[in-house]
């Protein structure tokens, strides 16, 4: 299985099911918390994917140094917080930090059903 087909498998799908549905709320409710969730699930989900390229690539490495893309996840949660500084009457900060918690919990989540099977 190729590396994104796997990433598609265990993390991307939820993002984007759990993104449609608070797409829904925002275009019924107006919510500015919704809009706020919106951007931090979807830099939340890039985040994922960049934890897990990252991931993928030292496992089928030699290397000694090992990268795991933390400069660019900052990077991106940077870029989620500045929708907020831009927008801050449309968008509410909680829920771009709530979203951006998504990619951890998915992961931890993720590691303890690894470990039942």
């Amino acid at each position: 299985m190729s590396s994104f087909k796997a990433f598609f498998k265990h993390y991307l799908q939820y993002f984007l099911y759990l993104i449609l549905i608070l797409l829904v709320i925002y275009l019924f409710t107006g919510s500015s918390f919704a809009l706020g969730l919106i951007i931090g699930t979807i830099a939340s989900a890039v985040n994922t994917f960049v934890w897990h390229h990252y991931l993928d690539r030292a496992i089928n490495s030699d290397a000694l140094y090992i990268s795991t893309g933390m400069g660019i996840r900052f990077l991106v949660a940077a870029m989620a917080c500045l929708f907020w500084v831009r927008f801050p009457e449309m968008i509410n900060i909680y829920g771009i930090a709530l979203g951006l918690t998504l990619s951890y919990v998915m992961i931890v989540i993720h590691t303890f059903n690894s470990l039942k099977k």
